[in-house]
C-alpha cells in the first residue's frame, strides 16, 4: 500500500510538473523567470518538511511517524484548490459537451480536431528525439540521487557521525533552502550567458562542495 500510494503521487506530480511547465513556458514574458519561481516553490515545500518531521522523528513515541504526512496532505488539498482557482475559467464541461454535440461539423470543432492531429504529431517527432531521452536518464538519476541524499544524510550523520537527530534532522533544510535560492536567483543569468556555460560552472561548484563535505 505504500508503494501504491507513492506511485500514484509520483504520477500525480509528474503530470502536473509537465503541465505547468508548458503552460508557463507559451503563456508568458520571461518564461525562465515565472518556471524558476514555479520550480522554486516546489523546494519551498521540501523546506518545510524537516521543520515537519523533525519533532516528529525525535518525540518519545515512535508510533506518531505517521502524523507528518497530515502536513503534505495538507499542502496538497490547498495546491488543489489553488489550481481550480487558476483554471477555473477551463472547467466549463457541460457547455464544452454541450457545444460538441449541437455543433459536431461547425469550424471550431474543425480546427480542435486538426490541433489534435498536430498535438499527437509532435509528441511522435518529441518522442524520436534522442536528446528527449538522455534527459530523462539524467533526471531518473538527478532525482534519485537528490531525493535519496536528502533523506539519508540524516541517518549518516546520526550513524556514522554519532550526531544528535532533534538538530542533525534539520540538515535537510540546508539542501531545500539552497535549491530555493538557486531556482529564484540563477535563471536570469543562466538565460544571459547560455545554459551550457552555466550547467558546466554549477556542476564545478557542485563538486567542489561535495568534496568539502565528504573529506
Amino acid at each position: 500500500m505504500y508503494v501504491i500510494t507513492f506511485w500514484l503521487t509520483s504520477v500525480g506530480q509528474a503530470l502536473q510538473d509537465t503541465h505547468a511547465n508548458s503552460y508557463v513556458a507559451g503563456s508568458s514574458k520571461g518564461a525562465h523567470r515565472w518556471l524558476g519561481f514555479i520550480h522554486a516553490m516546489y523546494m519551498a515545500g521540501c523546506l518545510i518538511a524537516p521543520f515537519a518531521a523533525s519533532p516528529i522523528a525525535s518525540a518519545k513515541s515512535p508510533s506518531v511517524w505517521y502524523l507528518f504526512y497530515t502536513v503534505p496532505a495538507g499542502l496538497g488539498a490547498i495546491n488543489l484548490v489553488m489550481c481550480l482557482l487558476a483554471f477555473r475559467s477551463t472547467f466549463r464541461l457541460k457547455d464544452v459537451s454541450r457545444d460538441s454535440a449541437t455543433n459536431a461539423d461547425s469550424p471550431t470543432t474543425q480546427t480542435s480536431e486538426s490541433q489534435h492531429k498536430t498535438a499527437g504529431m509532435l509528441i511522435k517527432l518529441t518522442l524520436r528525439q534522442s536528446s528527449l531521452w538522455y534527459i530523462s536518464v539524467f533526471f531518473f538519476f538527478y532525482l534519485g540521487m537528490t531525493l535519496t541524499a536528502s533523506g539519508w544524510v540524516v541517518e549518516y550523520l546520526v550513524d556514522v557521525r554519532d550526531g544528535d537527530l532533534k538538530r542533525v534532522s534539520y540538515v535537510p533544510a540546508g539542501f531545500s533552502g539552497g535549491c530555493l535560492l538557486g531556482r529564484l536567483l540563477l535563471p536570469e543569468p543562466t538565460h544571459r550567458y547560455g545554459e551550457r556555460l552555466m550547467g558546466t560552472i554549477y556542476l564545478a561548484i557542485c563538486l567542489g562542495v561535495q568534496l568539502i563535505f565528504w573529506l
